[in-house]
């Protein structure tokens, strides 16, 4: 059958577009925080098709409020590794995946309490080691093999939980549990703030995002592995 010219002219633009989109998804290539670009397409696709009469465009309530947050403002996860002094601290919060998704959530706000990599490579042992492992199994075996690997880990993954506050702002003499389960609070002598127990000077408040923020240590948190 032979369409007409102006039949053509309407169906050509909808015959492009299913052959493209079979081809190439940009979705597919970019990753979840989009690009400009991609949103330009979107957008541009969106009013193609408002155009065609294909579909309606969306009615926004005339009370209904706007997230004030875009998915292009940072969060937790981007900020972290932006500050040199805690890169120890940081890369270790990527070896748990319940961490890392904690911190990727920009609808959850949290406290980082990150201890400077000196504080860390200070420590009279590693952060995966516990001196009761060591008791019990012995200075060989407290870490061979996979029951070693496994405590090892979740030695490790206390020592990050316990410098997690699951709140922010955090405010000065309120007692918070860290996702380690210790209880927190935090005081101020002059312009130094001091976390408690411990006496632990912060150096610095490194990052400011909408669900929280960074906060640089001089020492580490106590994570129960006397």
């Amino acid at each position: 059958m032979r369409l007409n010219p102006l039949t053509t002219l309407i169906l050509y633009p909808f015959i492009f577009a299913s052959s493209t989109s079979a081809i190439w998804d940009p979705s597919s290539s970019l990753p979840s925080r989009q690009q400009p670009l991609l949103k330009h397409l979107e957008h541009q696709s969106m009013m193609d098709k408002i155009l065609s009469g294909l579909i309606r465009p969306q009615q926004t309530a005339p009370n209904e409020d706007v997230n004030p947050e875009s998915s292009d403002s940072p969060i937790i996860s981007d900020v972290l590794p932006k500050t040199k002094a805690i890169n120890v601290f940081a890369r270790l919060t990527r070896d748990f995946d319940a961490i890392a998704n904690r911190l990727n959530d920009g609808s959850k706000n949290i406290t980082v309490l990150a201890p400077r990599n000196s504080a860390i490579q200070n420590l009279p042992r590693k952060p995966w080691e516990n001196p009761a492992d060591y008791e019990k199994f012995g200075e060989v075996n407290a870490y061979e093999g996979s029951d070693g690997q496994d405590r090892a880990k979740r030695n490790l993954q206390r020592f990050v939980e316990a410098h997690l506050i699951p709140v922010s702002p955090w405010r000065i003499g309120e007692e918070v549990e860290t996702l380690a389960g210790e209880k927190l609070t935090w005081t101020k002598d002059g312009d130094k703030m001091f976390i408690q127990p411990g006496n632990i000077e912060v150096d610095s408040v490194a990052e400011k995002v909408h669900n929280g923020e960074v906060w640089v240590l001089n020492n580490v948190i106590n994570y129960r592995q006397e």
